[in-house]
């Protein structure tokens, strides 16, 4: 025997599914919506990040080379530098810039490398002296600090005291 209700659980039923199917289709769109444009950015930002790597292991590269130089070479191949083939289709328009600088603070090399990117960022620039000023007896080492070289007075006590023991 059928009951006359029995019909309308049914179609009550079905459009209590429908109403969650479209609850979940929503919620799945609203979390889409925020997870796509941060996968998004963080590709954006790993190719942000190597590129700035690749330009500082260039800049390292020559500046190992140049520094390993006699001066005048030196300064000729400071007028002369190029950017390596593999990081030249890497990083598009890279130029590289290098100058002697002889200050106050010593003598150095001073490399940047800029490329083509969004905005407008500064160039990746890295720093070696070749020539760093001579520090004085008076400057390396303090009368308040113990010199690393030499064997600190109360740590060389305590094994000479172990040594008796010991006998």
């Amino acid at each position: 025997m059928l009951h006359p209700h029995h019909p309308r659980k049914r179609c009550r039923r079905n459009g209590l599914v429908l109403l969650e199917t479209l609850i979940a289709a929503g919620v799945t769109l609203v979390m889409l919506s925020v997870a796509v444009p941060m996968v998004i950015r963080s590709a954006r930002i790993w190719k942000q990040t190597r590129h700035q790597q690749l330009a500082a292991d260039e800049l390292s590269g020559q500046l190992d080379r140049l520094i390993a130089m006699p001066a005048e070479p030196r300064r000729q191949a400071i007028e002369q530098l190029t950017v390596s083939p593999a990081i030249a289709d890497v990083l598009h328009d890279a130029t590289i810039d290098g100058t002697l600088v002889d200050d106050d603070d010593g003598k150095r090399i001073e490399l940047s490398l800029q490329w083509t990117r969004d905005g407008d960022p500064l160039p990746v620039t890295l720093v070696a002296w070749i020539n760093p000023l001579p520090t004085t007896s008076a400057e390396s080492s303090s009368p308040d600090e113990p010199n690393s070289d030499e064997p600190n007075s109360d740590d060389a006590e305590p094994a000479e005291n172990d040594q008796e023991a010991d006998q």
